[in-house]
């Protein structure tokens, strides 16, 4: 099964580290398969490239100027010019090297496509969304049914992450729509989401790897030292920023990660490459509590009522009256409150005689 991969997949790991593309150069070998770039894949993923080569240079080029003004008696060395357009020409290079493949792994989209990509607009047929846009999935979409009918064997891979245009909401499977597109033409479009779903649709069944081996052999302080290396600024800020707080508290800015450390193994699986070396997925969940420092604002209702005594100047007799009197104050303190986020981090290990000789993180999410 030949399969094709999106510009969002490239996009989330532009060295291709992630250790699930040995899984996807491992797959192709295995069962005689190519990995297949659309057109627009690439010109996308050179645009990505060119963009993400410039912001850095400029982010370099701001750091370099304020680091010089702040030094007394070194002087830096000037940095070569970068050819840019150079640079995202060979990056090309790198993913066929990296990968693979070659310029016949990459196919054209024809100029057919554009009466039907209209129609689909103006019907708002998917993968154009409901406001009739998405031109550049419509293209990579016509372009995967014309590949997987090209196939001797009808049937392709799709791995993307864009899961709005071409799955059904909340599954890892094309949306019905689609489904129902590719059964008319008699293929069968298998899709994914990330390279970890494809990975963990092929694992393979090692009997050695059990979850009690993997709790005896896996070494938690590497697992969490790599996860606390992401915990950095901006998670702290995110996270102060949806403390759970009263109407009369807001967060000082201070934030504190503790000692407090959860760990929990959610699931796992293995994917035995040709050269026997095997990879590990493992999924974990993390819980993390940090202090958040508050300012906590009381008003405070003193108010009371004074008794008034006084003598009625027609009568002589004593009279008792009431006045109310109001008093009011504002007070401030501080506090703390405890949040306890929760955190699930992907790794991928790589285990050679039963050992475990390499721990990667690949991604992770919270909320």
């Amino acid at each position: 099964m030949d399969i094709i991969i999106d510009s969002n997949i490239i996009r989330q790991d532009l060295k291709l580290n992630d250790k699930n593309f040995e899984i996807l150069i491992d797959y192709l070998a295995k069962t005689n398969s190519r990995l297949i770039y659309p057109s627009i894949v690439i010109e996308e993923v050179k645009g990505l490239y060119k963009r993400a080569l410039t912001e850095k240079k400029q982010e370099f080029n701001t750091s370099l100027r304020r680091y010089k003004s702040t030094l007394l008696s070194i002087e830096l060395p000037e940095i070569p010019e970068i050819d840019i357009n150079d640079e995202t020409d060979k990056y090309i290079n790198y993913i066929h090297n990296k990968l693979g493949t070659s310029l016949d792994n990459v196919i054209n989209y024809k100029n057919e496509y554009l009466p039907e990509l209209v129609n689909r607009a103006i019907k708002r047929k998917k993968p154009l969304d409901n406001k009739g846009q998405q031109f550049r999935d419509g293209i990579l979409w016509l372009t995967l049914l014309d590949y997987a009918e090209s196939t001797k064997e009808k049937r392709v891979a799709f791995i993307s992450n864009n899961s709005n245009d071409f799955a059904e909401k909340g599954e890892n499977k094309l949306c019905s729509e689609l489904i129902e597109e590719t059964a008319n033409k008699g293929i069968d479009l298998k899709y994914f989401k990330t390279l970890n779903d494809f990975a963990k649709e092929h694992a393979s069944v090692i009997d050695f790897i059990t979850k009690k081996w993997v709790e005896n052999n896996i070494d938690l302080k590497i697992i969490e030292k790599l996860f606390d290396e992401i915990l950095d600024s901006s998670i702290e800020e995110a996270i102060i920023d949806g403390a759970n707080l009263e109407s009369n508290e807001k967060p000082t800015g201070y934030i504190n990660k503790t000692d407090y450390f959860n760990s929990k193994l959610i699931e796992f699986f293995v994917y035995e490459k040709s050269d026997g070396t095997i990879l590990l997925n493992l999924e974990y969940e993390f819980e993390a509590e940090y202090e958040i420092e508050i300012e906590r604002v009381l008003e405070r209702d003193t108010s009371r009522y004074a008794y008034r005594y006084s003598t009625n100047p027609h009568t002589g007799e004593p009279e008792m009256d009431m006045d109310f009197i109001p008093d009011y104050s504002i007070e401030q303190e501080q506090d703390y409150e405890l949040e306890y986020p929760l955190f699930k981090v992907n790794f991928v290990l790589t285990i050679i005689d039963k050992k475990v000789s390499d721990y990667k993180l690949k991604d992770w999410d919270w909320g």
